[in-house]
Parts: C-alpha cells; structure tokens; sequence
C-alpha cells in the first residue's frame, strides 16, 4: 500500500482558507448539478378533492377545520396537495 508523501508547508492562514472555499464551491456546484429534479406539488381545490374522494364540498371543509386534511390558503383561496390526500 502506497500513500502520497506529507509535505508541511507554512501558509498564511487567509491563503488557507480561500483554498477551502475554492475546494466547498467545486463539491456544492457538483452536488447541486447531480441533485435530481423534484417534481413539484400538485395542488388540488375543494371541488377537485370532493369529487377524487367522493365527497361533497362540505364534507371536505368538515374534514379541514377539524384538521382531518391538511389545508393551504393562497390568497383567499384553499388549497390541498395531492400527496396529504393521498396519505388521508
């Protein structure tokens, strides 16, 4: 078994440092290009939820405020996502 030789050298220590940096920019520009791409969230309305589980619109507002189905408010509307229905 080889290894490579030691060699201690004095640098200064922000000469050290950027060398780090240097070597942490290469690793996260390398792991974020190998991050594989999520697909995003599929949001679904009252109405969509109601008629992919077979329920009535009120059900499901019954079923969000006793907090049965995990709900999302963009603006004025309520939002569910598809994969908390799923689980539900």
């Amino acid at each position: 078994m080889t290894s490579d030789p030691i060699m201690f050298t004095a640098i200064p220590l922000s000469e050290l440092l950027h060398h780090i940096e240097i070597m942490l920019d290469k690793k996260l520009q390398h792991a974020i290009k190998a991050k594989p791409v999520v697909e995003s969230e599929t949001l679904m309305t009252v109405e969509e939820v109601g008629k992919f589980l077979k329920v009535s619109k009120v059900t499901i507002h019954k079923w969000k405020k006793q907090k049965r189905i995990k709900s999302y408010r963009i603006g004025r509307r309520i939002y569910f996502k598809k994969s908390d229905i799923l689980d539900f």
